[in-house]
């Protein structure tokens, strides 16, 4: 397996997805509320710990809804100012006190383990670092159809579907309890953009203005309504997981 600290995002990397204002993009929008609505599905506790939380935008959305939860980034970026506290970076979990392992409950992989080369000799480590954890919730890049220059520019090894997360969370004696594809909507319109144009952008336009912000609002609110209801098994271009011991 190589190396888990080989996966840390460069500068230009985290430039690009991690803009100032990502969180207010429909994509950033939708995956929240999917992550929180899960969480809660699963009836997953805490305390929490995000695994490659980067500048922790997810950990600030979860901590504003309720949810005790920390980060962890291997990547030397700065933290959000708002939870600066609560997320440390430039450090590998495998290098956290035993005693705050102990505590952790669940654990979040938010597109975090197609980076890995062999994600399940991973995951099993993490399990032992952290071994009062029941729950593990992941998120990653669905449909290896879709995989493009954005996968590539992101060092992804893979782009799964709903069996593979399946087996790649199934370590430790944990069981998968729930996947489900995300963003079903986007499927069909990634699929002809790569056919036609052969690539896709690597980045997130941010909005800008009231119009932009009010068009990602309701983009990201239909997109996670569109969760909601339809099949979990209509393809999309993310998937979540989630494992329970």
């Amino acid at each position: 397996m190589s190396d888990p600290k080989d996966t840390a995002f460069s500068e230009e990397q985290f430039d690009k997805l991690y803009p100032l204002g990502v969180e207010r993009h429909y994509w950033s929008r939708c995956r929240n509320k999917v992550i929180a609505h899960t969480l809660r599905k699963v009836n997953a506790v805490g305390p929490m710990l995000e695994i490659g939380c980067g500048k922790g935008v997810v950990v600030e959305y979860l901590r504003n809804d309720g949810f005790d939860i920390t980060g962890i980034e291997l990547a030397p970026v700065k933290a959000l100012p708002s939870v600066a506290t609560f997320v440390k970076t430039g450090a590998d979990v495998l290098d956290m006190d035993p005693a705050v392992c102990a505590t952790i409950r669940t654990i979040l992989l938010l597109d975090v383990i197609e980076h890995i080369e062999d994600p399940v000799a991973f995951l099993v480590m993490v399990r032992k670092k952290l071994p009062n954890a029941e729950c593990v919730l992941a998120t990653v890049p669905a449909r290896q159809e879709l995989f493009s220059n954005f996968d590539r520019f992101n060092n992804h090894f893979r782009r799964y579907d709903l069996n593979m997360l399946t087996e790649h969370l199934r370590t430790n004696n944990t069981r998968s309890s729930y996947v489900s594809y995300v963003f079903h909507g986007l499927y069909p319109a990634a699929r002809l953009l790569l056919k036609s144009k052969g690539e896709r952008e690597v980045g997130f336009n941010v909005p800008k203005n009231w119009l932009a912000e009010l068009f990602n609002y309701v983009l990201g609110l239909f997109f996670y309504v569109e969760f909601l209801v339809l099949p979990r098994t209509w393809k999309g271009t993310s998937v979540i997981g989630v494992a329970k011991s």
